[in-house]
């Protein structure tokens, strides 16, 4: 349930920053962060932005990049509320929240990272051709 973000501001200054994520059936991926911290400012300056996700029991990761919008109003307490305070499996069997009680008093603001390019790949497996690549084109 956790992914990192990586953002630019325009001239070039990246940040990484961990997230939790949720993710629609359509691969578009939402997250919340309060506003004024450096990923939400180079969001609002260069909506560009990379997200990867790895899962070490698996040796799997996704990687993609796309364009950042915010969450409506109307979209907002859904997204938020119900989509990312879900309980998530984990590999051990124990429910993973996203820590939404640790959230301080602030503006939050929600946004969706709509990618335009995808790709997985399944480090666990051998290729058969050393010089084959890992990574599978998703989008």
């Amino acid at each position: 349930p956790m992914a990192i973000l990586s953002t630019a501001s325009p001239d070039g200054e990246v940040w990484g920053s961990a997230i939790y994520y949720y993710v629609d059936d359509e691969f578009n991926f939402y997250f919340v962060t309060r506003t004024g911290t450096q990923k939400s400012q180079y969001i609002e300056l260069n909506p560009k932005a990379a997200l990867t996700i790895a899962d070490e029991p698996s040796q799997t990761t996704v990687q993609l990049s796309g364009k950042v919008d915010k969450v409506s109003a109307v979209d907002y307490e859904n997204i938020v509320f119900e989509k990312l305070a879900a309980a998530r499996p984990t590999q051990n069997g124990h429910n993973r929240v996203p820590p939404l009680e640790k959230i301080h008093d602030g503006n939050y603001v929600a946004y969706k990272l709509i990618p335009a390019t995808m790709q997985y790949a399944n480090y666990s497996v051998q290729l058969e051709d050393p010089r084959a690549t890992y990574a599978q084109q998703v989008i």
